[in-house]
């Protein structure tokens, strides 16, 4: 068997395999087992279970499955903890950057997203969703914490309640039991994660049409503890996460070819979401909670949040055994063709997990998707250590068998000259011994010249160091801190200060970046900052705007957008990134 025929037989090896692919929508976690013959998927096995706790019922399904026959170890799960979005890079798809480049990339832009799709999973929402809770009682409930929240902040000489949580005013009202609240708290801790790090997928679309050289990217993210919630539970059980999906959005992957302007309606119980498509590339995702439980209702809303201008092809996609009355239904309500996005699912499937495995066996648009794994994307084929060790085994494997050919054939050339090298051979062995013992002496001496030449390169680079750099680098650093002191007041709080530039992506030959004509950036700081209220937040950014002119800096990528701060308060969160910008003549060496 050939080298090519045993990377086939490999590649067909992993495709045979059978997956777990689970979905999870808050309330219901079911689980599909999919296999893969030639170019079309098969199921093996499914399961579902509705605990309220997702371990619980994951240990149901898997149960389930494995009396079914399933004998695998990988497990992929949508869930709605991850999200997927649109951003811009001025990154090519043709020439991208190195996986870990273009990770931080990604992380830069669609952290602020993953906050505020997070920021949706209340308590309020889940007590809704799960029937425990009616509309009206939640905007009770709200009502009361507003009313709590106004009279905490009287005057010290007026009676204050303590604002309470939600759960407790539910309770406290009798609305729901303690258990009840408990049992979600457990669903609220799936959905929503610490700010920590972020992790990505992505897939490239095209190129922006009013910005050369700026590309659409599809971006899937969650964060880092989210996928270890689901990682350990798959360890729990000797399995193996592949990565996470979110729940909706990835119908997109069993799109046919189409040149038209389109919008995607994926619905399911809990989420929908609007894809719109421009001449086959995504240029915008957007998620949308069911406030309702009626799935028209739902695409109603995510349809006219569009503001659509000229009207593209609608495509419906949701489990098959509500698309015919939706359709319909959908159809009355805009006036307008509704189509129905090919997915040939089994009844009881959604669109999103059909997409997961078409994604997960690299099926046609599978490519179009992308999976969420912890650290990252896997980097390309050839860039892989177990591709890498298996090319350099077959050439090394290639390399003897050419070596041994060549010997063969010049041993006949060799036998009819040995007795001419046999009566040299005295003469070259002393010849050899000469230049061997010549050259050793030679090697000694370059050695020994190469260590004063080094020696001499760090105490040269030490000097530099002592004497020009540190105090420089010393002397900003002790200036943006000094900024900062004097700028913070009793409604700012400083979250974290750090150089990304420095930090991330960036190689020691790298030339700093120029912002206009003649002036580079030399040093980058960026400054995370919470603001009890939006005024102080503006007021922060001015003042440190003011204060940092005086240093040749400037104040960039300014964000302020409502966030949850300490103690659960109400305020604002600040970002911005200071710029040191010198002459191009000072970066001169």
């Amino acid at each position: 068997m050939s080298l090519v025929d045993d990377i086939k037989a490999h590649f067909a090896k992993i495709h045979s395999h059978q997956i777990l692919i689970c979905e999870w929508d808050a309330r219901l976690l079911r689980g599909t087992v999919f296999g893969r013959k030639g170019k079309s998927l098969y199921i093996s096995a499914e399961a579902e279970a509705d605990h309220l706790d997702p371990a619980e019922a994951f240990e149901h399904v898997l149960l389930s499955v494995r009396q079914q026959g399933w004998k695998g170890k990988h497990v992929v799960v949508l869930t709605p903890s991850a999200m997927n979005a649109i951003i811009e890079l001025p990154v090519s798809a043709k020439k991208p950057k190195p996986v870990e480049q273009m990770h931080e990339l990604v992380r830069w832009e669609v952290e602020p997203l993953l906050m505020q799709h997070q920021a949706q999973w209340t308590l309020g929402f889940l007590l809704e969703l799960h029937g425990m809770l009616s509309h009206e009682q939640i905007v009770e409930i709200n009502d009361i914490q507003k009313r709590q929240a106004k009279n905490t902040g009287a005057p010290r000489s007026v009676d204050r309640t303590p604002t309470k949580r939600f759960g407790e005013l539910a309770m406290d009202l009798g609305y729901v039991s303690r258990e009840q609240v408990q049992s979600l708290f457990v669903v609220q801790d799936w959905l929503r994660d610490e700010d920590d790090e972020v992790q990505c997928g992505w897939s490239a679309q095209g190129e922006v049409d009013d910005a050369p050289g700026v590309w659409n990217w599809l971006v899937s993210a969650a964060y880092s503890s989210s996928i270890q919630k689901w990682t350990t539970l798959c360890d729990d059980h000797d399995l193996t996460l592949l990565g996470l999906m979110p729940l909706t959005g990835n119908s997109l992957a069993l799109l046919e070819q189409t040149d038209k302007s389109a919008l995607i309606l994926e619905t399911s119980s809990l989420t929908t979401t609007a894809v719109r498509l421009h001449r086959q590339n995504v240029v915008s995702v957007r998620h949308l909670l069911n406030h309702t439980e009626s799935m028209l209702n739902a695409c109603l809303e995510a349809y006219h949040s569009e503001n659509l201008t000229q009207h593209p092809a609608i495509l419906l996609s949701c489990p098959t055994d509500n698309l015919p009355d939706l359709q319909a239904q959908f159809k009355e309500a805009i006036g307008h063709e509704v189509s129905l996005l090919p997915s040939q699912n089994p009844e009881y499937l959604s669109p999103g997990v059909m997409a997961a495995a078409r994604h997960i066996f690299n099926l046609k648009g599978g490519k179009r998707i992308s999976l969420i794994r912890q650290g990252g994307p896997l980097p390309p084929p050839l860039k892989r250590q177990e591709n890498q060790a298996a090319l350099l085994v077959g050439g090394l494997i290639a390399l003897i068998l050419v070596a041994e050919l060549v010997m063969f054939i010049q041993h006949n050339n060799v036998s009819k000259e040995k007795a001419e090298i046999d009566a040299r051979a005295k003469v070259l062995d002393d010849a050899v011994a000469r230049i061997n013992a010549q050259r050793e002496e030679i090697d000694k001496r370059q050695a020994e010249l190469e260590a004063q030449q080094e020696s001499q390169r760090r105490m040269e680079s030490r000097l530099d160091f002592f004497g020009q750099e540190m105090p420089e680098r010393s002397l900003m650093v002790q200036a943006v801190l000094g900024i900062i002191q004097n700028t913070v007041n009793e409604q700012i709080i400083i979250n974290r200060i750090d150089e990304m530039g420095r930090r991330v992506g960036v190689q020691a030959d790298t030339a700093p970046t120029a912002v206009r004509p003649g002036h580079i950036v030399k040093d980058n700081f960026n400054i995370d900052a919470w603001a009890l209220t939006e005024s102080a937040g503006q007021e922060f950014v001015q003042n440190m705007k003011l204060a940092v002119a005086a240093w040749d800096m400037e104040v960039r990528d300014i964000q302020v957008f409502e966030k949850i701060g300490p103690m659960n308060m109400s305020g604002y969160s600040v970002s911005m990134s200071i710029l040191h910008v010198v002459p191009i003549e000072e970066e001169a060496p």
